[in-house]
């Protein structure tokens, strides 16, 4: 080996050891553990060493630690030792003995008011903040800069202030505090592109919301992907999501105009959101030209929530804004374009809204950019029977040509199987014509104009859309199964046990009598409650059976299942309703007066369901969608 490079290489060796040693640090566990417990005498007969160089690998200091390791809420100094004095004491007196850990940030940028916001000591940020304007007031004034000012705007190195930590974490009165001393201050955004507000928003705090929004004279609103605060309320399913919808444009002027990185305006996303029909009204009510806005591929909120399949977030816009039916996207599409590719369970729902209303008859025809009608793309969909009705429309130009020189019975028997051709044909009522070049030629020509690139987009746009929906729907999926179970088995442990504990009681025996049978057994109305009851068991021990076999079963679309045990639930429900009248009917008929009152009482349960489905204030589903869960012979999804 030569000589010269194994000293070469023993000497890089020596090299990284000593930058090592001189770049980590660590604290004695002494010194640790007396930080965590609070103990202010072990510090203070510390007489060889700065407290500010007790630090940890990641330069925490004695103060970092101690407000780390402080239980919330905690008025001792200590989590693990109650001989102290209070949590203020300890950390004015460390200060008092080394004022440079007041902003002596760790390996992250994190000051010792960092970690005090992030946890919630109020209490520790009142400390801080007045210790830093008495100890520092004089020395900085002449520097003309205001010492709390400067503490409170210090950022870490994912450049969060105190306040964000804060928000962060839904801590009130810090917030109060840190918005209190600062309130001329914009706070911008971190690393990451969110600002307090838009945290606040995100998370769901209205409270600090409102206090940030009242006393902050300036607050910076954006966030990630070019959204602002805005963006993020009315992506809340909750209510305080419309709360908040609610607040922040009277403080922010202009606020639902802004648009994020794709061009989408809060109403664009507030369409994706379901059951956001009052979050879009207002945001109408405030500013309806939001109605009209593009994105950056030209689609407007209604192209959006034909897309998402939203029937009342459609149904709101239309009502406010009729003429916005009018605007195409960069393709050309209108909004029936959309809502046929979409297809889904709420199809005819969508299509009625649209070919219903005559004055939109213009958009029954419309050609997009590659001269391709609605009724071209209903030639290629899956779902063709809920088409039907649009098909017939008398105001459908059935032989429509596109630019290729086709029209949709051609596409439909290039793209479907027989039998769905056969289907399409029955719905246009007639056999359109065809044009001079022949048919092969013409779909050939249609190829190749997908193979550069139509094609793939329009699938990958499409399937972009399904993660978007799926991810929407999968947890509220999940809460109605659970939701479907317990009821589901709460009805039948009910049903079962009325059957078996029989209204009337049971003959103790006699002459010519079986005894334990049943005394009300040759009533008719007594018969129709045991058979009522027995219906009503079985299915909702059905619904149980279902949501129990589900885990076992790889299917493509569980909710299918899920709406067909929802149904039996339903049905179950309303035969249990029906089984409790006739129950009590029979054991009160000797009371004819009390037996048909308590009836009449029972029976307002169907009157009550149904005014509830008339003004279809349940759940915000209509009555479309009410027929369609009663009937178990129909399992559209």
């Amino acid at each position: 080996m030569d000589p010269s490079n194994s000293f070469e290489s023993q000497a890089f060796v020596n090299a990284n050891q000593l930058e090592q040693t001189e770049t980590i640090t660590c604290m004695s566990c002494d010194s640790y553990n007396a930080a965590v417990k609070g103990n202010i005498d072990f510090f203070k007969a510390i007489t060889n060493q700065s407290l500010d160089l007790l630090r940890t690998p990641n330069k925490n200091t004695i103060l970092h630690i101690y407000i780390t390791a402080l239980n919330p809420g905690s008025k001792s100094t200590t989590t693990l030792n109650t001989e102290a004095e209070s949590t203020t004491n300890f950390v004015k007196e460390i200060l008092d003995m080394c004022p440079s850990l007041l902003q002596q940030a760790n390996a992250k940028g994190e000051t010792p008011l960092h970690i005090a916001a992030r946890y919630g000591h109020s209490d520790i940020v009142e400390v801080l903040i007045k210790y830093c304007a008495q100890t520092r007031h004089d020395q900085d004034l002449e520097e003309g800069i205001e010492p709390v000012k400067e503490m409170l705007r210090m950022t870490n190195k994912e450049k969060d202030t105190a306040l964000h930590e804060a928000v962060r974490y839904n801590h009130l009165e810090v917030v109060k505090l840190l918005i209190g001393e600062d309130p001329n201050f914009s706070y911008s955004a971190n690393d990451v592109g969110e600002t307090p507000l838009y945290l606040a928003a995100e998370k769901g705090f209205v409270d600090v919301l409102v206090q940030i929004l009242h006393k902050c004279k300036s607050p910076m609103h954006g966030g990630p992907l070019g959204r602002t605060a805005l963006h993020a309320a009315v992506l809340r399913v909750a209510i305080d999501g419309y709360d908040m919808t609610t607040r922040l444009p009277e403080k922010i002027d202009g606020i639902s105009r802004k648009v994020d990185s794709n061009g989408w305006t809060p109403l664009h996303l507030a369409v994706c959101v379901p059951f956001s029909s009052s979050k879009i009204k207002w945001l109408l009510a405030k500013d309806r030209e939001v109605a009209y806005m593009k994105d950056t591929e030209g689609q407007t909120p209604l192209h959006i929530a034909a897309r998402s399949g939203n029937v009342q977030a459609m149904k709101v816009i239309i009502k406010r804004c009729p003429d916005c039916c009018e605007l195409v996207d960069n393709r050309g599409w209108n909004v029936l374009h959309f809502a046929i590719k979409r297809e889904g369970y709420f199809l005819e729902k969508i299509m009625d809204i649209i070919i219903e209303n005559w004055s939109f008859s213009n958009l029954l025809n419309e050609k997009n950019a590659d001269g391709d009608t609605p009724l071209h793309f209903c030639s290629t969909s899956s779902e063709s029977v809920k088409l039907k009705k649009f098909v017939r429309h008398p105001r459908v130009d059935k032989m429509a040509f596109n630019k290729q020189h086709l029209n949709a019975l051609q596409i439909a028997s290039a793209s479907t199987t027989g039998t769905k051709v056969s289907e399409f044909e029955d719905a246009l009522g007639a056999f359109p014509t065809h044009r001079v070049i022949t048919f092969k030629v013409a779909i050939t020509k249609r190829e190749d104009m997908m193979k550069k690139g139509g094609k793939a987009k329009m699938e990958r746009e499409k399937r972009e859309w399904k993660k978007k929906i799926k991810k929407v729907t999968e947890d509220q999926l999940h809460e109605a199964k659970k939701v479907h179970l317990v009821v589901a088995a709460l009805i039948a442990t009910v049903t079962f046990a009325a059957c078996i504990t029989m209204p009337g009681g049971f003959v103790n025996g006699g002459e010519g009598l079986h005894p334990g049978s049943v005394l009300l057994r040759r009533k008719a109305v007594f018969k129709a409650f045991v058979i009522i009851d027995t219906i009503s068991m079985v299915l909702s021990s059905l619904a149980v059976f279902i949501h129990l076999l589900m885990p076992f079963l790889y299917i493509n679309n569980p909710m299918k299942l899920v709406f067909l045990a929802f149904k039996f639930i339903l049905w179950a429900m309303i035969a249990m309703v029906l089984a409790f009248v006739t129950g009590t009917y029979a054991v009160l008929m000797p009371s004819l007066n009390l037996a048909i009152a308590n009836c009449i009482i029972g029976l307002t349960f169907f009157a009550i369901l149904l005014l509830l489905c008339v003004f279809q204030k349940f759940l915000e589903i209509n009555l479309y969608v009410i027929f369609r869960l009663l009937c178990p012979w129909k399992l559209y999804v």
